[in-house]
């Protein structure tokens, strides 16, 4: 209870002193034992091809910076964002904020995630700090989903790159609520209601990156280790459906990546449907001017739609 306690405090305190267009901040495990100097990242301003903010690893204080719909125009919808990287670092502009804005403004509630970068290890529970992460940042937002006008069956993810493989992983690695757990916030389920994968890192086999693969698991990482996290792998009739796009011409992550995990999902009569844009490289965020990449946003909100996320307006507005 006190960890609930704790994130509403959080919420109430920040929201209190900060200028109401300022997003809110929410720590995502608040109890965490870290000193002042532990929970400031290394930020700067990334001035190659607009990426504007970026946060460099390590990350030990994951967060959750809340975009909020006006009054009256949110439509019930939540996604958690989780920007990519490569696991060394996370785009939080190009790949967070500039998307929780656009989506925002659509009746989305939206709050991009800044996760653990992991260091080259799995941690002692065997679980990523990123996976460990993203669950919790989707039980909070249903706890919280009566406060924030959210419907709890709602809540995507959703992923870019690394952050791709983050929102997959949540997807085919999921909890259920545990109705007798001691901590509330682990009664709810870790499970998303949506995912929207860009060019998503999927596999830690050798048809993806060997290099983040070694940054997520170790090297030297058994092979049942790596299928075990090879999102495409661990498709089930319980996955939940999502969008997938990619460019054409990217070429930092092999397009078996994407292809795999949408296979996947049809094989197992998910609902899927797979975007694939001619120009636009990797990385490229809301999309790169004069390309058709540009046009994914718009793919996404009619997705959504037509899935059934949006609706005309939340419960008490």
């Amino acid at each position: 209870m006190r960890l609930v306690v704790a994130v509403i405090a959080a919420v109430l305190t920040m929201g209190a002193v900060v200028h109401a267009d300022t997003p809110v901040v929410i720590p995502v495990f608040p109890n965490l034992k870290l000193t002042a100097s532990q929970k400031h990242d290394r930020v700067k301003e990334n001035p190659w091809a607009g990426v504007g903010q970026v946060v460099y690893g390590p990350v030990r204080w994951p967060t959750l910076t809340e975009f909020m719909p006006k009054a009256g125009k949110r439509n019930g919808c939540a996604m958690i964002i989780c920007p990519g990287g490569a696991y060394i670092f996370e785009s939080m502009s190009s790949e967070g904020y500039r998307e929780a804005r656009y989506f925002s403004h659509l009746g989305v509630s939206c709050f991009v995630l800044k996760y653990r970068i992991p260091e080259g290890k799995l941690p002692p529970g065997g679980v990523p700090l990123p996976l460990l992460d993203v669950r919790r940042a989707v039980q909070i937002v249903r706890a919280q989903a009566k406060q924030w006008h959210i419907n709890p069956h709602r809540v995507g993810i959703m992923g870019f790159s690394a952050g791709g493989s983050v929102a997959s992983l949540a997807g085919v690695h999921w909890l259920p609520g545990d109705p007798e757990a001691k901590n509330p916030l682990n009664r709810f389920s870790t499970s998303p209601d949506f995912l929207v994968l860009g060019y998503p890192l999927i596999s830690l086999l050798p048809i993806g990156k060997q290099h983040d693969a070694f940054l997520l698991l170790g090297r030297g990482s058994p092979m049942d280790v790596q299928k075990y996290f090879s999102s495409q792998l661990n498709v089930n009739a319980l996955t939940p459906p999502a969008l997938i796009f990619y460019a054409r011409n990217d070429k930092i992550v092999p397009h078996e990546n994407e292809k795999s995990f949408y296979r996947a999902l049809r094989r197992n009569n998910v609902a899927a449907k797979l975007i694939v844009f001619r120009k636009g490289g990797h990385g490229f965020g809301m999309g790169i001017k004069g390309t058709d990449s540009t046009q994914w946003p718009k793919d996404c909100a009619n997705w959504l739609e037509k899935m059934g996320f949006f609706g005309r307006r939340s419960a008490g507005e």
